[in-house]
């Protein structure tokens, strides 16, 4: 299973790539939002993990982007935005699971498992 994380911190996703290696995942992170779809297209992820405060392109834009072009690829968004204004926003571009920072290591292991279960489910 390929993971595509999307997070302006490099810290912040080498915690990422060792976590979802340790529990059987490969991972490209990126720092930057303004290439998404060359990476999508190169990388061919199953997930993509996303932060919404990117400074080259917002998660917002890039989940626009996404929907606008039909891409189906599950978005799981995790962010530091915390406001039921932002939640609604996100959730209106179909994204599988929208979680706050700092997340849980086994709600975001249970986000990817319900996103690939319904991969298969299709």
């Amino acid at each position: 299973m390929r993971i595509l994380n999307i997070d302006d911190s490099t810290i912040n996703n080498m915690l990422m790539e060792n976590l979802l290696a340790a529990h059987g995942y490969e991972t490209l992170s990126v720092i930057e939002g303004k290439n998404v779809e060359e990476y999508i297209e190169e990388y061919q992820p199953d997930v993509i993990i996303l932060d919404l405060m990117i400074p080259d392109k917002s998660g917002l834009e890039i989940l626009k982007d996404l929907k606008a072009k039909n891409v189906n690829i599950p978005v799981i968004v995790i962010t530091a935005m915390e406001s039921k204004e932002i939640c609604k926003k996100v959730e209106s571009f179909g994204v599988t699971a929208y979680h706050t920072k700092p997340i849980q290591s086994e709600e975001l292991i249970e986000s990817i498992q319900k996103a690939t279960d319904s991969l298969l489910n299709q």
